[in-house]
């Protein structure tokens, strides 16, 4: 009887390998160097500052124009670290960084500028130094907009923009594709943790992650591992051992992939909600209207900074069928209520208790504003974010709504 389980043992053994079983785990390798986030880049004004209030290994001729500014640094506790533009009287402009924060400006801590094609700034890529079993160095993305003035700018201020992240990258092998795999890269913790913070998969096979809202290839995750489509199976990443940089990959079940995605074009599936007046609504309550969903919060500056213009858009196409409807993303209710009632934003808002799972786990907003427009049929007309900020969002649904 033995012999005869151990036989049939043996055959399914065989039967299986012939069919081929679907491997439940995937390896592959990070890239050895960071880069750096260049979606999420945040602007900076420099101020003018004399050369005795710092330490030069090598002192800039006389006649160099220096401006100083707080460059952010997720390396350091305070998350910044003092940066100076330096621009000689011959030469090229570059940027000075204490990068081993021993108070002096030595030379080998500078960095050139290249400038940016078709315009008259210049950029870089600063790479200062981090303790890591895997990755020596900490990117910083910085461009300099050389000759820009603005009346609120003395003619000494100096305006940069730079990353405020960086990403980790790396190549997994899932079949006869080498998937490209998006992380991010904390620099003042040890390793990588697969639970948190905004992760991309290539899931489209063009050699590229689409880092954008709404975008299938990129997903911001909290307390769990992101799960990607990936042809006809799903994937999430478990772990990362930063001492040899390998990747582990593991299949997932369709169920477990619980994110909404959109697409222009097709509908956006409803969702209940209750309002400041404590009304349970439908986003299918708004059907027939050119509906803008913004998901959005008080604490949030680059949603403020919208208001003004969501305020022009509610009284300039309101008549033509245009509606909003706010998602707010505030712990507190009564926040959103007195800022709400000071701009005189009249159209409806979603609270955020009835929608922190649309926000979290069906779209996993990675940043805030995100916005979509509806058209009257429910389905999306519109998903690209810079479509609908500022000025341009007048001019598109100018071009959207009928006149």
């Amino acid at each position: 009887m033995y012999r005869l389980i151990l036989a049939s043992v043996f055959l399914f053994s065989a039967v299986a390998a012939s069919y081929g079983q679907a491997p439940r785990e995937f390896s592959g390798k990070l890239d050895p160097q960071l880069s750096p986030d260049m979606v999420h880049v945040y602007e900076r004004v420099y101020h003018a500052a004399a050369l005795s209030g710092f330490r030069f290994e090598t002192a800039p001729p006389d006649g160099t124009v220096v401006s100083a500014g707080a460059l952010i640094d997720y390396r350091s506790a305070s998350n910044k670290t003092l940066m100076l533009i330096v621009e000689p009287p011959k030469g090229k402009p570059f940027l000075w960084v204490d990068g081993n924060a021993n108070g002096i400006y030595e030379t080998a801590e500078q960095f050139p500028m290249s400038p940016v094609e078709g315009t008259n700034q210049l950029s870089t890529v600063i790479r200062l130094p981090i303790k890591n079993a895997y990755f020596k160095d900490y990117p910083i993305y910085v461009r300099y907009f050389r000759g820009f003035s603005h009346p609120d700018l003395a003619a000494t201020d100096r305006l940069i923009e730079q990353s405020v992240y960086s990403l980790a990258y790396g190549r997994v092998q899932i079949g006869d594709r080498k998937v490209l795999f998006q992380y991010p890269f904390p620099p003042g913790e040890n390793g990588i943790n697969p639970t948190e913070g905004l992760f991309g998969v290539d899931v489209d096979g063009n050699g590229r992650i689409r880092d954008e809202q709404f975008s299938v290839e990129t997903s911001y995750t909290s307390g769990q591992e992101a799960v990607f489509p990936l042809g006809d199976i799903y994937v999430s990443t478990t772990r990362i051992e930063m001492s040899t940089g390998t990747i582990t990959v593991r299949r997932r079940e369709k169920s477990d992939y619980t994110r909404v995605d959109l697409e222009v074009g097709r509908e956006m599936p409803d969702f209940t909600f209750t309002d400041l007046a404590g009304k349970e609504r439908k986003l299918s309550d708004f059907r027939g209207k050119y509906l803008m969903v913004d998901f959005w919060g008080v604490w949030c500056g680059d949603c403020t900074r919208e208001t003004p213009f969501h305020l022009e858009a509610y009284k300039r196409f309101r008549k033509r069928g245009f509606e909003i409807l706010g998602v707010d993303s505030d712990e507190s209710i009564e926040t959103v209520k007195a800022y709400i009632a000071k701009n005189k934003m009249t159209w409806p808002q979603a609270t955020n208790d009835s929608t922190k799972r649309l926000q979290q786990v069906d779209y996993r907003l990675q940043e805030y504003p995100s916005t979509i427009l509806l058209g009257p049929d429910g389905k999306v007309l519109v998903l690209n974010q810079r479509l609908l900020r500022g000025d341009t969002l007048l001019q598109t649904l100018d071009r959207f709504l009928p006149k």
